[in-house]
């Protein structure tokens, strides 16, 4: 599940007391959707499928140690900013101090008073999802609407990881509008900006499942990460991409490739001779200058 495309609020409560997990469940309900589990060892698999706005967990787990469930999720990339409350039944103070420093933002005592509980989970919520706007605004392109470099950049040294344990492929593809400048020239930078804006979202709209990213590169170049896609899905959703540039029939006089926008598309996968992401990069970006060496308007695969 992405938050990205999934706007309720999600809570989880972790206790090994079931009766506790109830209760807390039916206090928090009117909050968002309630998720609970009495193990500590399925936090980490549970967070990561449901990213939730909060969590609140006990400190003593039969399983595993409420401090060891932090310090897994805290150190993941993608769960370091939810917000963690201890729930425990221990006042020692210096029982607390470790558990904010094991990375929990706040301690929450047992038996809980309700209103305070409430108030503070939905704080803690609310600073969760500001600070997910901030992150998501920092991340996309002002003009285009789509994910820019730094969110492609991450994006890429994560699926890059992610494929080298899975074994899973990994395409890239780089696309660059055709005689751009040439288009500027023509219409003018405020007529080029609205071109850029609807050849991103037409790139968006081949970017169907949830780990694939359409982001703009810089200028009039943008990029489709495609993990767990072979070559021959990769290239049909490449050329899809070229009919679906063309098919929204935006004249363009000043191009030797057609008499309307075209874009010309690099097309890569992860190869063995690939050190690293940057290399699935170059080669995606070297199969790119082929297609526009070979006349533009058209999709060139790495190692062909």
């Amino acid at each position: 599940m992405s938050k990205d495309t999934d706007t309720a609020t999600h809570v989880l409560i972790v206790d090994d007391d079931p009766s506790i997990v109830l209760m807390m469940a039916h206090l928090l309900e009117p909050l968002g959707i309630m998720h609970v589990t009495t193990r500590g060892s399925q936090v980490l698999e549970l967070a990561l499928a449901i990213r939730p706005d909060v969590i609140l967990l006990d400190i003593e787990m039969p399983d595993t140690d409420g401090f060891e469930v932090c310090r897994q999720v805290k150190a993941h990339a993608e769960l370091v900013d939810t917000p963690l409350l201890f729930v425990t039944s221990h006042t020692d103070a210096q029982l607390e101090a470790r558990a904010l420093t094991a990375g929990a933002i706040d301690v929450i005592h047992k038996p809980v008073n309700p209103d305070i509980v409430r108030a503070r989970v939905s704080n803690y919520i609310a600073l969760k999802q500001q600070g997910d706007l901030l992150r998501r605004l920092g991340t996309v392109d002002g003009l285009t609407a789509v994910p820019n470099r730094r969110a492609f950049d991450a994006a890429l040294e994560r699926e890059w990881s992610r494929s080298g344990r899975s074994g899973e492929p990994l395409a890239l593809m780089v696309c660059d509008i055709d005689h751009f400048k040439g288009y500027n020239d023509t219409f003018g930078h405020v007529a080029g900006d609205e071109c850029l804006r609807r050849v991103a979202q037409e790139l968006a709209s081949h970017a169907r499942r949830s780990p694939d990213l359409a982001a703009r590169f810089g200028g009039e170049e943008f990029v489709l990460l495609l993990p767990e896609c072979a070559s021959a899905g990769a290239r049909a959703i490449g050329e899809g991409v070229l009919r679906g540039v063309s098919a929204l029939n935006i004249p363009h006089p000043a191009s030797s490739a057609a008499p309307h926008v075209t874009v010309s598309v690099g097309l890569a996968l992860r190869h063995a001779s690939h050190r690293g992401p940057q290399d699935l990069l170059q080669a995606a970006d070297e199969a790119l200058y082929r297609a526009k060496r070979s006349g533009r308007n058209r999709l060139v695969m790495a190692h062909d």
